[in-house]
C-alpha cells in the first residue's frame, strides 16, 4: 500500500503500474507467491478545520444567544429584556419603557430595582460581552453592539 499525493491523478496511475511490475516480478522469481493488481483507492481528504463560530449572536427570531457556537442559558424575562434592548441599538431605553415592553406594566409595587436586577444577571450570563449592555445614569439602558456581536431578527 502506498500513499500518494491526490493532487497529481497520473502520479496515482504510474505507481500503481510500477506495484503490478514489481508484484509480477516478485511472483515470478519466489515460488508460490501470487500478486494481486494494485487499487487505486481515494481517501476522503478532510476539509481543513472546521469554522468555529466565535463572538455574541443573538436571534431574536429563534429565542436564541449564543457566545462562541454555545447557548446561553436566559430565563424569559432575561431574554426579553436583552431583545427589547437589542432591538434598538444605540439608543437608549428607559426602565419605564423596558417595564411596559418586558414585564407589560405587571410588576409588584415593591420591585422598584427589577429591571437592574435583570440587566446585572444577564451581564453575568453574557461574560465578555457584559459591555454591550450600557448604563445611563437617570435614563435607562443603551445596547452598544461591537464587531462580535450579531444581531438577527
Amino acid at each position: 500500500m502506498f500513499d500518494v499525493p491526490a493532487e497529481s491523478p497520473l502520479l496515482a496511475s504510474r505507481t500503481a503500474d510500477l506495484a503490478d511490475e514489481y508484484g509480477r516480478l516478485i511472483a515470478a522469481s519466489v515460488p508460490g507467491v501470487r500478486a494481486r493488481t494494485a487499487v487505486i483507492a481515494r481517501q476522503a481528504v478532510p476539509a481543513g478545520p472546521a469554522r468555529r463560530e466565535t463572538g455574541l449572536r443573538i436571534d431574536r427570531a429563534r429565542r436564541d444567544v449564543r457566545i462562541d457556537g454555545q447557548p446561553v442559558r436566559l430565563t424569559y424575562r432575561e431574554l426579553e429584556l436583552l431583545c427589547c434592548l437589542a432591538a434598538s441599538p444605540g439608543r437608549t431605553v428607559s426602565r419605564a419603557a423596558l417595564i411596559a415592553s418586558v414585564w407589560h406594566d405587571n410588576l409588584p409595587a415593591d420591585s422598584s430595582r427589577t429591571v437592574d436586577t435583570h440587566v446585572r444577571r444577564v451581564r453575568a450570563k453574557l461574560g465578555r460581552f457584559a459591555g454591550v449592555l450600557t448604563t445611563i445614569r437617570g435614563s435607562g439602558y443603551r445596547f452598544d453592539p461591537r464587531p462580535d456581536v450579531h444581531v438577527a431578527a
